[in-house]
């Protein structure tokens, strides 16, 4: 693992975020994900669906607290 400094990590994601191709990558995962959702037949595929979409919002919010400098919040267990 690279051990980078917050400054760091604040610009990298500050690039990421500003690269259109991430976004559009991103947006489409979760467009092809929520389609999957909604058109699941089974259980398994639905879970799989539903994680692939939380990935991804997850990733785009980690990205963006990293460029406000603030921690990654953790959600209550389910």
């Amino acid at each position: 693992m690279v051990t980078l400094s917050e400054r760091e990590r604040r610009s990298l994601a500050e690039q990421l975020l500003a690269n259109p191709l991430i976004e559009y990558i991103l947006a489409k995962i979760e467009h092809e994900a929520t389609e999957a959702l909604i058109f699941a037949d089974t259980e398994q595929s639905r879970v799989e669906a539903q994680w692939r979409v939380r990935s991804a919002r997850s990733f785009r919010r980690d990205c963006v607290n990293m460029c406000r400098n603030d921690p990654p919040r953790k959600g209550a267990r389910a």
